[in-house]
């Protein structure tokens, strides 16, 4: 039976086949179009078809005036989440090799609360916020100087942007709220040693946090301290947290931003904090390439229950049959006693 694949997926799958057994490497250039066109038989249109193919998945870049090149699909490390990541919208640790590199997110930085000893702290009330108001922020993460340069930790860094605006209706539905009620969107941009690492959205209503002092998730006393410690200042406990992986097709701008090609492959990441009463109480949404980052999680597995050994030479247990009795065996007769108890009735005689 013959090759049904179409034209342009036969050449696809033959240049990812050279890739993938190191015929071309990486850096290597793609064979041109004429090359392709006369070579493979095929027109224009498929050979730039089975080139865009190769893109999207990340086994090729390319350079404006040059040509198409292989590019690096080496995973440059994991993404750990879990319980004991940070509550950021990074909400993982940069793991590397066989140590962690860097945690991402809230460093602990100290706040109200810090300053006083049993200081409680409460929600104080501010202005409003107004459709369309901005806030700007960054982060960093200090790079300890004590760590060889083998073992050195990326420079860290995030740029977030803070928007009040209507939550679209997939946000809504996440958040338990209305379409179109007023939420906090903050939009967060990470880099590890200026290479991009992650994008990151998250939401969370006004209704909650609208006229309080963490309303602005990187401006003000509780900035970068997490969505617990924020949520916390103002009398919320958060309990718990959900996340749902997935994948699909990278924007434009996602790919400008992340290196990458339009339609490449992303992983995303929605994750849901919960209060203690179950509501939810922020939302995120991060997208990281698939090629280059892995998502590592630590589940930790409930004690198995202790089961004693059987008993060495009890007598075997057999299965009842038939009410109880094994099969075969008649049911003993009975008679009534005066005192209304039943016993076995006595043999008869010959």
């Amino acid at each position: 039976m013959g090759d049904t694949r179409p034209v342009y997926q036969r050449i696809a799958d033959d240049l990812r086949r050279q890739i993938d057994e190191g015929l071309l490497p990486v850096g290597a250039r793609i064979p041109s179009r004429s090359e392709l066109k006369r070579v493979y038989g095929a027109s224009d249109q498929t050979v730039d078809r089975a080139v865009r193919v190769l893109k999207a998945a990340g086994y090729a870049v390319g350079q404006f005036g040059r040509g198409v090149f292989v590019g690096d699909r080496k995973p440059i490390g994991s993404l750990v989440r879990g319980s004991v990541a940070v509550d950021s919208p990074l909400a993982a640790e940069i793991r590397g090799g066989s140590r962690a590199l860097a945690r991402g997110g809230a460093a602990p930085l100290p706040g109200p609360g810090d300053r006083h000893p049993g200081h409680v702290p409460v929600p104080l009330r501010l202005p409003p916020v107004a459709e369309g108001d901005v806030a700007e922020g960054f982060g960093l993460l200090p790079v300890p100087r004590a760590e060889s340069p083998a073992e050195r930790t990326p420079h860290l860094v995030w740029e977030a942007t803070s928007t009040a605006t209507v939550a679209p209706p997939a946000v809504a539905e996440r958040l338990g709220i209305t379409t179109g009620e007023r939420v906090m969107c903050t939009r967060y941009e990470y880099l590890a040693d200026r290479f991009p690492l992650q994008l990151a959205t998250s939401w969370e209503p006004l209704s909650l946090t609208g006229e309080t002092d963490i309303c602005w998730p990187e401006r003000g006393p509780y900035a970068r301290r997490g969505v617990r410690g924020r949520f916390a200042a103002i009398g919320i406990r958060v309990v718990r947290a959900r996340e749902v992986v997935a994948s699909r097709p990278a924007t434009s701008p996602e790919a400008e931003a992340l290196g990458c090609a339009p339609g490449q492959c992303l992983t995303t990441v929605e994750r849901t904090h919960y209060a203690a009463d179950g509501r939810p109480v922020e939302t995120s949404e991060s997208v990281l390439r698939g090629d280059r980052w892995r998502l590592e999680y630590d589940i930790p597995l409930a004690p198995e229950p202790v089961v004693p050994p059987p008993l060495t030479g009890a007598p075997a247990v057999r299965a009842p049959h038939q009410g109880g009795r094994p099969a075969g065996v008649p049911r003993p007769s009975a008679r009534r006693t005066p005192t209304g108890g039943d016993e076995p009735a006595a043999p008869v005689p010959r």
